[in-house]
């Protein structure tokens, strides 16, 4: 069974209900039922016109450069090409403050949430999913609730259970164990994931993994300096003294103190219940976000960034997420989670946007029409060998397969914020920003604007064995007409 069978049928984890939401910027005021025809040039004009001026008071406004810190629970822990939480704020700011009727947002590519915390730092309701369950598990945990004395208390207590623990029993079985954790490392890995079990409180439990996982990274023989499973030299490895329950110690010691921030920020804006729940409306899903969702609630603005799956000139989310997800247990994450989605170290990639190449190109063929970038793209590409255009196929085929299921949940007026770069695909650069926009054309969405972002400090490899890695992303702005 792949992960597309598994999680055809969404799982999602529903907070409580939406709030009152307070103005955001200047409100357009007067609006009835259905008045979105009437207004959308204007608010088009509005919100290109804010976005331009922008990039007019700082041609390098977009890059963010020194303002990209990753605050309170942003920063929880590290996961592959984040998104700038800055950058995310002031696009949601500019739409709601145009149109006063956004309050759902919408990420089909959620990530490590950095949409949800924005979204909720601003008292909106938010959905979103993935197709990785470490994504999944990393929304939940700032999603809350933000029992943080209670997790403050039960950390401790997980520490010392697992430095009092003389089990010599290992909780992870996966080929390659020996390779990529040492022998003290197996041993106190296997120590902190029994303590953990021993926690009956659901949020402070995806806490515990979370910090697990970090502790993972940290403390395997994968080298930290690259995304990809790339194990490190004997040398170094002989010469690494790890100590994973005082690395877990410490992990958990900041993310309790940052999820207490986070916790602070939102009850000083109102946003929490007094037993700390999020005001609005939040749903985290383990999903495949290319299959359509008869009966999804209309959302009113969706912003993302999509990944590139398994392909090896881009960030492999699925590897990156291997070594973690065979210590934490599954159905904590979520009740869709199954060990399938690790039976490889590229499972995961694999069933992620372009992942799956046989018979992509084929399967492209009827996206031609709709888009002359990716007909030129692709004649282009028959010059190379087959497995360039089979990857650029593949993922223009996932892509369309996914703005058909998130254009379906979006109310006529909604906006849409795409954040994506323009790789390169043997040598020759992919225009997937004309793509994209032709696709969505296609689909009854307006172009409003797009910005270009330099990207100044995306924790990529400078080049990696197939070309240069990218340098700007565009930043493109649509309307659902």
């Amino acid at each position: 069974m792949s992960i597309l069978e598994i999680t055809k049928d969404c799982t999602a984890t529903r907070v409580c209900q939406t709030s009152q939401r307070e103005p955001v910027l200047g409100e357009v005021d007067g609006l009835e039922e259905g008045d979105y025809t009437d207004l959308s040039t204007s608010t088009d004009d509005r919100i290109a016109n804010e976005l331009h001026r922008l990039s007019q008071v700082d041609e390098d406004y977009w890059a963010f450069r020194g303002r990209a810190a990753r605050g309170q629970s942003q920063g929880l822990t590290q996961y592959p090409a984040m998104m700038v939480p800055g950058m995310q704020a002031v696009l949601i700011k500019v739409v709601t403050g145009v149109d006063s009727r956004v309050t759902r947002v919408f990420d089909p590519f959620a990530g490590s949430g950095t949409t949800l915390v924005e979204s909720m730092r601003l008292g909106l309701s938010y959905e979103g999913q993935d197709i990785n369950p470490l994504a999944v598990l990393l929304c939940r945990t700032k999603a809350g609730p933000f029992h943080v004395q209670r997790l403050e208390n039960i950390a401790k207590e997980v520490v010392e259970r697992a430095s009092a623990d003389r089990g010599s029993k290992i909780e992870a079985e996966f080929p390659g164990l020996d390779k990529w954790f040492c022998a003290v490392a197996i041993n106190q890995l296997s120590r902190i994931r029994r303590a953990i079990r021993y926690v009956d409180h659901g949020w402070c439990r995806r806490v515990l993994w979370t910090g697990l996982a970090e502790t993972v990274r940290l403390t395997s023989n994968s080298r930290t300096s690259t995304f990809k499973l790339h194990v490190r030299n004997k040398v170094d490895i002989e010469s690494r003294n790890v100590n994973p329950l005082e690395t877990f110690a410490t992990v958990v010691s900041d993310m309790t103190m940052r999820l207490n921030e986070e916790a602070e920020v939102l009850r000083e804006s109102r946003r929490l219940t007094t037993n700390g729940y999020y005001r609005g409306d939040l749903e985290i899903r383990l999903c495949d976000s290319t299959k359509l969702r008869p009966g999804a609630r209309l959302q009113d603005l969706l912003i993302t960034s999509p990944p590139y799956g398994d392909n090896t000139s881009t960030v492999p989310y699925g590897q990156y997420s291997y070594l973690p997800l065979q210590w934490i247990d599954l159905e904590d994450i979520d009740e869709g989670a199954h060990a399938c989605c690790l039976r490889t170290t590229h499972e995961i990639d694999t069933q992620s946007l372009g992942g799956l190449r046989r018979k992509a190109v084929q399967e492209a063929e009827h996206l031609l029409e709709n888009s002359p970038s990716l007909k030129h793209t692709l004649s282009r590409l028959e010059a190379f060998p087959p497995d360039r255009g089979k990857r650029v196929a593949a993922f223009c085929r996932d892509l369309d397969r996914a703005l058909r299921s998130a254009v379906a949940v979006l109310r006529s007026g909604a906006y849409l914020i795409w954040t994506i770069g323009n790789r390169r695909v043997g040598g020759e650069p992919i225009p997937t920003d004309a793509i994209l926009e032709e696709l969505l054309v296609a689909k009854g969405c307006r172009p409003v604007t797009n910005l270009e972002r330099k990207i100044p400090s995306k924790r990529m490899a400078t080049r990696n064995s197939i070309a240069n890695t990218m340098r700007a992303e565009a930043i493109l702005v649509f309307r659902k007409a």
